[in-house]
């Protein structure tokens, strides 16, 4: 088993395995092929949602928590 002091890595190491990585990373973003997505004319957008339907689709208390001003909204939702 190493000695702690063997395991840990000097700054120009790390600096290097980061590089690395980042090439790495960079290597498989360039490889991988997205479908190109129809992009939609302004003119042919659907209107904005009305408050009724968005109540609809979310629910009405969904729809009064949301929009209530004592409600704390969580970063993470």
């Amino acid at each position: 088993m190493k000695k702690e002091e063997e395991g840990k890595m000097t700054i120009e190491e790390s600096e290097r395995y980061g590089r690395a990585i980042n090439a790495r990373n960079a290597a498989v973003e360039r490889n991988q092929v997205y479908e190109e997505e129809a992009i939609i004319p302004a003119d042919q957008l659907p209107p904005p949602l009305s408050e009724d339907e968005i109540k609809k689709r979310v629910g009405e208390t969904n729809y009064k928590y949301a929009n209530g001003d004592n409600v704390i909204n969580s970063i993470n939702s």
